[in-house]
Formats: C-alpha cells, sequence, structure tokens
C-alpha cells in the first residue's frame, strides 16, 4: 500500500496579484495558508470584491484543520469571512494580524470567533502538519514565514516578505531560522514572487525617513503624506520626520485613523499626544507646523486625497505651497487615477513628490537579490514561485535557474493545480481541482462573465432603451402610444431618436398582431421583435447598440415576460436594481477603498 503524499494546490495567488490562499493535503488532513481578495478592475463595474472560489474546501469541510494567515494585508484575509461561511475551524495568526481579521469578521457579521494567537518561534502540530513560525519583515507589522515539516518532509512558505535590517531587531527577517532548516533539509520552498522582476535590493525603511526628514524640514507649507493605513513602518518614521521639523500630525481618512488607533492601542506606535491634532484643530496651526497623514495613494474617488484634490473635502483646501507626498508603490491600473489627482494638485499650485525622484517608499517584497539570499539560506530541492502574476512567476523560475536549480526542481504552477510530493523527493503533477473568482455583488456572489456584469459594461458602453407597450387585454391593441425613454445613448448635439423608436415599435407591434393567434399569442417573440427592431433604428441612425429593455403591460396590471428570453429578464434585473445597485456601490466604495491600499500588492 503506497504512503499518502504532500499535496500543494493554491486557490488564488499563482498568475495574480491578491487572492492568496494555499492548501496543503495529507492523507485526510488539510491545513489552508490565508484567506485573500483582489479588487475588480475596470471590467467588472459595481462589483466590491474579488475572492477565490473556495468549492473545493466546502466540499473537504470535515478534513480542514485550521487556516494560518501570514498577516494582516486584504490580499492574505480579506476573504477570511467567506471563507467561514463553509468552515468551522480554528485561525492562527500574530496579535496585530487577528486585530485585523477581527475587524472584518465583525464587519461582516461572521460568528465565528475561534482565533488564536500565534507568534514567531512558536510551534504547532495540526495532525500530519507540524508547524513552525519565522518571523519575516514586511510593509505591515508581524508578518510570519512557516516551516511545515510533514511526513514527506519540510516545506518552506515565506509569505510576505524582504530583508530590511535598518528596523527594530525584533521585526527583522529571522534569516537563522531559514539558515537553519536549510542545513537540516527543504523539500520544498513556496517563495514570495511580487519583486521577482526589480533588480538588487530595496530601499530600507531607514532611507525612507531621512529622505521624509529633510522633505519635511525644508518644506515652507504644509505637508500632505499619502500612503497605505498598514504601513505602520512608514507612519514611525513619518512621525520622527514631524517631530524633527517641529510639525504636529494629522490623520485623516476611515482606515488611517482606525489603524492608527489600532496600532497605538496594540503598542506598536507610539505618538505623542501633543504633537496630534484634529481636523477642526488644524485650522489654528500655522502651514510650517503642520503635517497631515492621509489615504488615497492610489487616486481613490472617495478617499481623503482625491477629496482633497478636487476641493471637495470639508475641512482641508490645498493651496499654492502645500507639498503633497505619495510615499506608496503605484498599483498597475491605477496609473490614470493618480495622475489625474496629480494633475489636479498642480493645477491647485502645489507641490507634488513621488517615489520616482526621491526614496520616498520602501516596497515590502524582496527584490532579485533578496529571493537570491532566501534561495541560498534555504537550499530546497525544489521551488514553487508563489503570489504573484504570471511573469513574476516565470521571473523567479529565472533567478532560481541561476543559483543552480534545474528545471526539474522549478515548479510554476497555476490556480487550482495539484503538486504531489513523495517521500522519497519525487514532484509531480496531479489532478487539478475547480478554482475560480467569485464577484462580490453587494450581498450576491457571482462568477467571472455574470450576465449581469456584462449588461452592465454594454450600458456603460451603449446606453439603454427602455420600450413600454401597454395593451388591451382582449384585442392586444395600444391602450396608448408606446413609451420610449433613453439612457446614456444620445449626445446633446445629436437629434433623439425617442419619436421614431415609439413609431418602430407601434409599426411592430402591428406587423406581429397580424402573425398571432389571438387565443394564444406568443409575447416572447413580440419581445425579441421590439429589441431587433429598436436596436436597428439606433444602429443605423447613430451606430450604436443599446440594451433594449422591452416592457409589455395587460392593462389588468400583469407584466407579460419573455419565457424563455434570458437576455430580457436579465436586462430587466439590472435596470430594477440599478439605482439601488449605485447606491450601495457607493456605501460599498466608502467602506472598502481605503483598504485596497493596505492589500499587500500595494507594498
Amino acid at each position: 500500500m503506497t504512503s499518502p503524499t504532500l499535496d500543494l494546490i493554491a486557490l488564488g495567488g499563482l498568475g495574480e496579484i491578491g487572492l492568496n490562499c494555499l492548501v496543503m493535503i495529507y492523507g485526510d488532513d488539510m491545513i489552508v495558508v490565508d484567506a485573500g481578495l483582489m479588487f475588480p478592475d475596470a471590467n467588472q463595474p459595481g462589483v466590491d470584491l474579488v475572492i477565490p472560489d473556495f468549492t473545493f474546501l466546502k466540499e473537504n469541510s470535515q478534513k480542514v484543520r485550521a487556516v494560518i494567515l501570514t498577516h494582516g494585508h486584504e490580499d492574505h484575509i480579506g476573504a477570511l469571512s467567506y471563507l467561514l461561511k463553509d468552515l468551522s475551524v480554528p485561525v492562527y495568526g500574530t496579535h496585530l494580524t487577528l486585530a485585523l481579521a477581527k475587524a472584518h469578521l465583525e464587519e461582516a457579521k461572521s460568528p465565528h470567533s475561534d482565533l488564536r494567537l500565534v507568534k514567531a518561534r512558536d510551534r504547532l502540530t495540526l495532525g500530519p502538519f507540524d508547524i513552525e513560525f519565522i518571523r519575516v519583515n514586511h510593509s505591515i507589522i508581524d508578518g510570519l514565514a512557516l516551516a511545515v515539516t510533514t511526513p514527506v518532509g519540510v516545506i518552506v512558505h515565506t509569505g510576505d516578505f524582504k530583508f530590511d535590517s535598518s528596523g527594530p531587531e525584533n521585526e527583522r527577517t529571522d534569516l537563522f531560522s531559514f539558515a537553519s532548516y536549510g542545513e537540516k533539509g527543504i523539500l520544498a520552498l513556496l517563495s514570495d514572487s511580487t519583486n521577482a522582476d526589480v533588480p538588487g535590493v530595496g530601499v530600507t525603511e531607514a532611507e525612507v525617513g531621512r529622505t521624509l526628514t529633510e522633505i519635511f524640514q525644508k518644506a515652507q507649507g504644509r505637508i500632505i503624506l499619502a500612503c497605505f493605513a498598514s504601513s505602520l513602518t512608514r507612519l514611525r518614521q513619518t512621525a520622527l520626520a514631524a517631530t524633527a521639523s517641529n510639525r504636529k500630525l494629522l490623520f485623516d481618512g476611515r482606515s488611517m485613523i482606525t489603524n492608527v488607533a489600532l496600532a497605538r492601542e496594540m503598542g506598536y506606535l507610539t505618538l505623542d499626544e501633543s504633537h496630534l491634532v484634529d481636523v477642526k484643530g488644524a485650522q489654528d496651526i500655522p502651514d510650517h507646523e503642520l503635517a497631515i497623514v492621509v489615504t488615497g495613494s492610489q487616486g481613490e474617488p472617495l478617499s481623503a486625497l482625491s477629496r482633497m484634490a478636487n476641493r471637495e473635502h470639508r475641512h482641508i483646501s490645498v493651496k499654492p505651497g502645500d507639498t503633497i507626498i505619495f510615499s506608496a508603490r503605484v498599483i498597475p491600473g491605477n496609473e490614470k487615477a493618480i495622475s489625474a489627482v496629480v494633475n489636479q494638485f498642480h493645477n491647485l499650485g502645489a507641490i507634488v513628490v513621488d517615489n520616482r525622484f526621491q526614496r520616498i517608499h520602501a516596497s515590502g517584497h524582496g527584490q532579485i537579490d533578496e529571493l537570491k539570499l532566501m534561495l541560498s539560506l534555504t537550499k530546497p530541492k525544489y521551488l514553487i514561485p508563489i503570489h504573484g502574476e504570471a511573469h513574476h512567476l516565470v521571473k523567479h523560475a529565472a533567478i532560481a535557474a541561476e543559483t543552480g536549480l534545474t528545471s526539474d526542481q522549478i515548479k510554476i504552477l497555476s490556480d487550482g493545480q495539484r503538486l504531489s510530493l513523495y517521500s522519497d523527493g519525487r514532484a509531480s503533477l496531479g489532478e487539478s481541482v475547480p478554482t475560480g473568482r467569485l464577484l462580490v455583488d453587494g450581498n450576491r456572489l457571482g462568477q467571472s462573465g455574470d450576465p449581469v456584469i456584462r449588461r452592465r459594461l454594454r450600458l456603460a458602453e451603449s446606453g439603454l432603451v427602455d420600450v413600454t407597450l401597454v395593451l388591451e387585454p382582449e384585442t392586444l391593441n395600444l391602450v396608448a402610444p408606446p413609451k420610449v425613454e433613453v439612457h446614456g445613448v444620445h449626445y446633446e448635439d445629436e437629434p433623439d431618436l425617442t419619436v421614431e423608436a415609439e413609431e418602430v415599435a407601434r409599426l411592430t407591434l402591428q406587423s406581429w398582431l397580424e402573425l398571432q393567434d389571438p387565443l394564444a399569442p406568443d409575447f416572447t417573440s413580440l419581445h425579441e421583435a421590439l429589441r431587433r427592431e429598436v436596436r436597428a433604428l439606433f444602429r443605423h441612425s447613430i451606430n450604436r447598440k443599446p440594451l433594449i429593455w422591452p416592457q409589455i403591460i395587460i392593462i389588468n396590471g400583469q407584466i407579460q415576460k419573455t419565457q424563455n428570453a434570458q437576455d430580457d429578464q436579465n436586462d430587466q434585473n439590472f435596470h430594477n436594481s440599478q439605482n439601488a445597485q449605485n447606491d450601495q456601490n457607493f456605501q460599498n466604495a466608502q467602506n472598502s477603498q481605503n483598504a485596497q491600499n493596505d492589500s499587500s500588492s500595494t507594498s
């Protein structure tokens, strides 16, 4: 009888930035490492969040021993509340990580409360998995790597890491532990790939601190600094720079205020109360004595920084002489939004400073030389690049090849793909499991390619046309002229096609009536004919193909829907929920926009 294999399966995080979730399986036991989210792109309008498809874990819920969180960024803990709807297992993490996870669970009204504290150098046994937690330095405090001893060998999962020796000793990456496991023998290393395409070694937080202090001291007016609310080391450096330049500190933005309060309460951030002011108190502080720290480094439209740029902030108006500092990495896809905010500040006469010209941001992810150091310390038999888009994983593989690993020793996987490891040191690809992305849209979960999302995109591209016919029940003749309403189709200087569309609808009904059995009218064909003919009018007149939503109303109040026309049903669902969805999206955006900053993909 063959002994069980150790199977590694990523449900997210391979081929994308975010959605980090890894499953380790031995026999009938599983552990889950992280449960992260990612944020929607421009092709997912109205979507609040994107999470992994946890169907595989749901189907094997009795086998899951625990969820282990490596750190508190959204792309590692943001989907936890959705995962725990189907799993009742303990969740392990460090002090700050659990505090952030608890806040998420409470916001989601999750009844789960089995949060268990661990710290670096602790050991934990979960069935066949013997886990030691290793301290790593990242852009958020309290990050961990995992050394998992299994019956087939040791697996090291780095989490998100970098090597920065400039910070407090108790926050530096534990080189000794990695090297110790490397000497004993590591079967597989799962290593962060986010900066695999960035040469050299990353900028240290100490360098950032020196640069910020210099900027703070030279600035003649107010300082307005935007950074990620979870970057407590950056907030420390900012506080030191403010003190050195005799400036009071004002924190603004929902997640910034929340995280600063949490960090102070837990002892991770020490601030002298006399150096702090609130929004109202800041009005009395001279410009050269004030530093404002805000969210919005990615140009989020509802953030504190964007509201300042657009003159929509209730208390702070940017003026000439202010210095705006973007102390954050640009997330791919946010370039246009950030550029728009930067241009607004230039128009207001402010001075803008970003990382292209001065060292005012330190990444939380190891660069090429740091990835080589991790490989040198651990000396794994196999490398599995994790946490990155496809080009990051491929680049990490090339880095490993430079250190001496052969192509057989480097395993580039995709989400859902199973890697089986054997006690004799062999590795092979096994049967994949279903995986994918779920779209969180209000209180519903949709799939990629959801018809509602497709129709939102169509609405954004071409607009919507309502066509309403009110009919007499016996003859099916019109009780009143057709009514057509057009949304987002015409420009002001273009002819309004509403009258023509109403005439087309009338003629379409007339033609349809000539073909119907009065005792069994086919309303499906009427819907289809209205959509076809009205759309043809707009296509020929202005070269647009708007969504057409026909409504057939009998005077007794019954709305006749096309029974077999799913497009009509989806169009109607969209139309009925459009205004409510916009309101909900606005509220959800307020609640989640700043959390996006805290994703490790941005650090």
